[in-house]
């Protein structure tokens, strides 16, 4: 395979973003799916952000000496306000674990901090998403929204 089809990916998704189907909702059956940015240098929105974030620790990161509780924190902050851009069918069940709570939960930067406090995987999955160019190739989504 060449280079080109093996790395090329559409620049423009990467920005603006694509669906990606992430679980079911198990109160009707259809499928979660959140809209996620690069979380690459390609990303201007995601790399701005990340110097503003980071700047104030610029030493700290430097010396290599951040405490690591921080530097996830500040990470999954950045991932929140620059590169998850929305959710569908989200229910709120996911969030508080009772399953009489169907209702869609809002996206909004609480919901999502909240949501990844109780599911620390949860944001593992989605950042390594969101850094895949797999994630980005339109052949590769275009094969996938027909499965």
């Amino acid at each position: 395979m060449s280079l080109r089809k093996t790395f090329k990916t559409d620049q423009n998704a990467e920005v603006e973003g694509v669906w990606v189907p992430v679980g079911v909702n198990e109160h009707n059956g259809k499928p979660i799916e959140i809209r996620l940015s690069r979380m690459s240098r390609t990303n201007k929105r995601y790399t701005k952000m990340l110097e503003e974030v980071t700047r104030p620790h610029s030493a700290s990161i430097q010396n290599e000496s951040m405490d690591n509780d921080l530097g996830t924190k500040l990470l999954r902050e950045v991932f929140v306000d620059a590169v998850l851009l929305d959710w569908k069918n989200l229910p709120k069940s996911e969030l508080t674990g009772n399953e009489a709570d169907k209702e869609e939960l809002p996206f909004n930067r609480e919901n999502v901090l909240a949501l990844f406090d109780e599911l620390p995987d949860l944001y593992d999955d989605w950042e390594s998403r969101a850094k895949k160019a797999a994630t980005f190739r339109e052949q590769e989504r275009k094969a996938a929204a027909k499965n």
